[in-house]
Parts: C-alpha cells; structure tokens; sequence
C-alpha cells in the first residue's frame, strides 16, 4: 500500500436532498447502494478542476466520539447561473443534504449519513465565500463549504449513484 497511487483532491461530487434518500444498503462496513423516493435522484454538482476536498476530523471528549465532515469545493466566475445553483445548496441545507463524493483514486465516499443518525445529521451550508477579485488576474467565483457533525466515519459507496 506504501507504493500505489495516493493523489488527492475529489472528480465528482453528487448532491441530494435528504428527504430524497430512504436508506443505504449496509454490505459490511461499506454502502453497496442507496434507494431514494421514486423519481428522485442524486444531481452532479460543476466545480473546477482542483478545487474540491472532503475532510474529516474525529475526536473523542468525555468518553463519546465526534466525526466532523465537511466537502469543499470553488465555482469559478461570479456569475447568476452559479449564483443560483449555490443558494439550491442554500436552501436545501435548511432540511441536510446527502452527497456521494468520488476522489481523485477513484474511491467514492458517503458524506452527510450515517448508521446511527441516517440522515437526521446530514450536510449543510457552512459558508460561501464569493470574490469578484481586485485585478484582472485575480480569483473570480466563489468556495462553497458544506459541513456536518456526527460520530462515525465516513463509509466507502461501491454502488452506482442514481442520476
């Protein structure tokens, strides 16, 4: 394992509402497939290239453990089109949102669903930061973080994400 392939940063990030999500399917300690309410789906989230992470920090304080997670990712060029599709996220965060995330070695990663709280603790808006830049050549768009709490880590999904 100390040899292969280990890049960073994610490919595809997939957002649905919580209350589009029944349940995944528990195969071991990984999700082999989700089941959504009929006609719902996961939707494929635009970012540019090298600008998106997943992290995850656990912690243990007075004898219980706390997961915090949190997917990351940059819009480029202000504009209404992005501008619409992040205050989605912002609207959507009011209930939790559920993502699928797929990092850069090809592993996809459930964030915002747990075992123990299913989607009562799912993802929501923790900041949006937008800047038009001061120079011709200064970042222009915005860095959306969405983040949740909750006590365990994230699991592997190994089944196809319904789009």
């Amino acid at each position: 394992m100390a040899c292969e392939a280990r890049s960073g940063g994610l490919k595809t990030i997939w957002l649905a509402n919580k209350e589009d999500i029944t349940s995944f399917t528990l195969t071991g300690s990984l999700y082999s497939a989700v089941t959504m309410v009929v006609t719902k789906v996961f939707y494929k989230f635009e970012f540019e290239q090298d600008t998106a992470e997943v992290r995850e920090s656990v912690s243990r304080e007075n004898g219980s453990t706390s997961a915090s997670h949190e997917v990351e990712f940059f819009t480029p060029k202000m504009s209404q089109v992005n501008r619409d599709a992040i205050q989605q996220i912002i609207d959507q965060s009011n209930c939790g949102i559920v993502a699928i995330v797929e990092d850069a070695n090809l592993n996809k990663w459930v964030v915002g669903y747990s075992e123990t709280f299913t989607v009562d603790r799912g993802l929501k808006i923790s900041s949006d930061e937008a800047l038009s830049g001061k120079a011709l050549t200064d970042l222009n768009g915005d860095t959306v973080i969405i983040a949740s709490q909750d006590n365990e880590k994230m699991r592997t999904f190994t089944g196809t994400v319904p789009v």
